[in-house]
Parts: structure tokens; sequence; C-alpha cells
């Protein structure tokens, strides 16, 4: 079991596991309620988070929003303010239904940024994630922590939606990576490790034993994340 609650502790674990930059986010931002004060824990816990990470320039914030409680034009301002470039969304422990009439302004506003969008696989029902994503081609979203339970209809959604990637920190049926870029190309996969849940190394040991190029394993690790916070993904 990992367990570090530190930034210290996160930069030692990237140092020992060879990475250089990583997408966090706060798991303050995971809760649902509002505070007396009038914010989110969504908005404490994102202000959190740059406080955190301030001296850490290789850490890179990802902010989480919750459409029932937090205000778009607000949110917004701090996204473009501290240069956010994704969000994270938690639709079932926020309680919320993930289809257009509950999210339109978020996902108009996603589009025009071209912002991309991390959603982890157990939080959405998939038909109605299915036809909300359809209507917002331009947005790059990716699906974490996809265990292969999920395999059947996760692979259907990623044949269906083009502009789906699959983050990989739980993919380990046997030969899954290949299988994957198979199916999808290794444009549309991202390397995740689900720390401090998991620890990083192990799916990176994986990748390099998949006898991928060097160019492909480059891909997965780091340039696809890289177009997306970019807005390059076309």
């Amino acid at each position: 079991t990992v367990s570090v609650d530190t930034i210290e502790g996160i930069l030692k674990a990237m140092g020992t596991a060879g990475i250089e930059r990583a997408l966090v986010y706060s798991t303050l931002t995971m809760e649902a309620s509002a505070t007396s004060f009038g914010t989110s824990d969504t908005w404490d816990g994102n202000h959190m988070l740059i406080e955190a990470i301030k001296k850490a320039s290789n850490l890179v914030p990802q902010f989480a929003f919750n459409p029932a409680v937090d205000k778009l034009d607000a949110f917004s301002h701090d996204v473009a303010t501290q240069g956010v470039r994704s969000v994270r969304i938690t639709p079932k422990l926020h309680n919320y239904p993930f289809c257009d009439w509950a999210v339109k302004p978020w996902m108009d506003w996603l589009s025009s940024e071209q912002i991309g969008v991390w959603v982890p696989v157990d939080q959405i029902d998939a038909p109605e994630f299915h036809d909300t994503i359809e209507l917002y081609p331009d947005i790059p979203v990716v699906l974490c922590e996809a265990h292969y339970i999920y395999d059947p209809w996760v692979n259907l959604l990623m044949q269906r939606l083009p502009n789906l990637y699959l983050e990989i920190s739980r993919t380990v049926s046997p030969d899954g990576i290949v299988n994957l870029i198979e199916m999808v190309g290794e444009e549309r996969i991202l390397y995740g490790s689900r720390f401090p849940d998991s620890p990083m190394a192990p799916q990176l040991y994986n990748l390099n034993h998949c006898d991928l190029s060097d160019a492909t394993l480059s891909s997965i690790c780091y340039r696809n994340v890289e177009r997306i916070l970019e807005g390059e993904t076309k």
C-alpha cells in the first residue's frame, strides 16, 4: 500500500520512478458539499492545490468542478488566471446527471477553450456518457482508472467516440496495451499511475516490456497528454 499526502512525498516518488512531470489534483475536490462560507469543496480544493504546488514547477494543476454547486464564471476565471489546461469531473460522487441539460454551459465553455476533461470510469453511466460526449467532439475526454472488468463497454466507447482517450493506470490484462494500440492507436492512450492508491512504477515497467518502439512509449508516457494540455488534439 502506498500512502503519501505531502508534496515532498510526491516528488520523491516521482524521482524514484523516473518521472519528471505529473498532472495532479486535490482529493478535497472529490467532496460534494458547499461550505458555510458559500464556497464549494471543489473551490477550496482547487485553491489549496495551487498553494501547495507553487514551489513545485514540475507538478501541473488539474482543477475539478461540480456544476450542481460551482459557478461557471468564477471557475473559468480561476482556470484562466492559473493557466489550468485540464479538469476532472466525478458525476456520481457529486450526484448530478452527466447529460446535456445539466452540463451544457460547462461543456460549451470547455469546447470553446479546448480544455481536456478527465473522468474516472466508475463515475459515469455509459449510455448517458456516450450521448453527451458525442455532442462535443472538440473536447478531449480522458477515461481514468478503467479496471479490466469495464473492458467490454469501455472498448465500445473508445471505438465510437474519436475524442475519447484512455488512461491506463488499471490496464493489467495480458497484452492489454498492445490490444489497445491495435484498436484505437497509440495517440489515444495515456500513462497514469492512480497514485497514491497505487505506486507509479509498475505500469511504466509494463509499458517497457510490451516490445513498443521508443516513439510509441514517448507518445503514451507524455506526448499525448502534452497535446491535450496544449489544445493540439486534432
